[in-house]
C-alpha cells in the first residue's frame, strides 16, 4: 500500500515509541501534501519541538519525495553512532536493447535515489545477483525494500536517466531541513558556527563544538553545550548536530515564551 497525505494528525507519541523499539531503524511519520510542511515536521522531530521526540537530537528525521506528496521518516539515534542517511546509491542493472531480430542486454552502472519512489522509505542494500542471457553469465544488483514496494529495472533505468537529464530537480532531494540558528536567538551565531563545521565534517562532535565556540567567543553557548553533553545519554559521544539542535530548541522555546508573554499583555 502506498501512503497518502492523512487528514488526521500523526500520533507522534506512538511513532516515537516505535522508533525507540528499534533504534536506528527509520519509521514513517506521515505523508504531507507540500514539501514545506514535511520539512517543518522533520525539523520539529529533530529539534524536539514536538514533545514526543525530546530531548532535542534524540531523533533524526528526513523529508523526501513520495508518490503522493512528501514523506517524513524518523529514527531514534540517541546514544548511537548513526551515519547520515544517504541520498543516493549506485547499482548495476540490465539494460535490454531491442534490435531487429535480436534482443541484447548490457549491464550498466547507474546512480539512483536511496529512497523508495513510492513511499520515500529507505531502499534496500544492493547485493550481487547472477543471471544468464544468451549463454553468458552476467551480474546485476538486486535489493529488497523494507517497505515492500518493488523496483523494476525498467523504472530504475528511467529514474537514472532522468537524474542525468535533470540534475537540478534531484539536487538536495533528501531534505532534513536546513540547520540554522533562530533569527535573533541567543544562540543563533553558535548554531551557525556548528552548522558550518558539520558541512565539512558530518561527524563533528559536541566536544569539538565546545572548543570551536570558545575559540569564537561564544563562551555561554559552549557552557550550555557542555552541560547538554554531560546530561545526554551519549555523554562524550554526543554529536555536534545534537548540540546544535539543542541550542535551536532553547532559542525556539525562548521565542515561544516571549510571544506568549506579549500576547498576554495585550488588551
Amino acid at each position: 500500500m502506498i501512503p497518502q497525505p492523512n487528514a488526521a494528525y500523526a500520533d507522534h507519541q506512538a511513532i516515537a515509541w516505535k522508533c525507540q523499539l528499534e533504534p536506528g531503524k527509520e519509521v514513517l511519520v506521515d505523508v504531507y501534501g507540500t514539501r514545506q510542511a514535511a520539512e517543518a515536521v522533520a525539523r520539529g522531530v529533530r529539534s524536539g519541538k514536538f514533545r514526543a521526540y525530546r530531548p532535542a537530537g534524540a531523533y533524526d528525521a528526513v523529508a523526501c519525495p513520495a508518490q503522493y506528496g512528501t514523506a517524513v521518516w524518523a529514527r531514534y539515534v540517541d546514544g548511537l553512532d548513526a551515519e547520515p542517511v544517504p541520498e543516493t546509491m549506485t547499482v548495476r542493472v540490465p539494460d535490454y536493447c531491442t534490435q531487429p531480430g535480436y534482443e541484447g542486454v548490457t549491464v550498466v552502472t547507474v546512480e539512483i535515489s536511496a529512497r523508495c519512489r513510492a513511499c520515500g522509505g529507505p531502499r534496500g542494500k544492493g547485493r550481487p545477483d547472477t543471471f544468464v542471457r544468451d549463454g553468458k553469465r552476467l551480474v546485476r544488483d538486486a535489493w529488497d525494500n523494507a517497505c515492500g514496494h518493488h523496483d523494476s529495472y525498467t523504472a530504475v533505468l528511467h529514474e537514472a536517466r532522468h537524474r542525468v537529464e535533470h540534475p537540478r530537480k534531484h539536487k538536495g532531494e533528501l531534505r532534513g531541513g536546513e540547520l540554522k540558528g533562530v533569527e535573533g536567538g541567543k544562540y543563533a551565531a553558535a548554531v551557525d558556527l556548528i552548522a558550518s563545521a558539520l558541512e565539512v565534517n558530518p561527524w563533528f562532535s559536541a566536544q569539538k563544538a565546545i572548543a570551536l565556540l570558545n575559540d569564537n567567543g561564544e563562551h555561554q553557548a559552549a557552557a550550555t553545550v557542555r552541560d547538554f553533553a554531560m546530561s545526554n545519554v551519549a555523554g562524550p559521544s554526543t554529536s555536534g548536530k545534537s548540540a546544535a539542535l539543542f541550542l535551536v530548541h532553547l532559542d525556539t522555546e525562548a521565542r515561544a515564551a516571549d510571544a506568549s508573554t506579549t500576547m498576554g499583555d495585550e488588551k
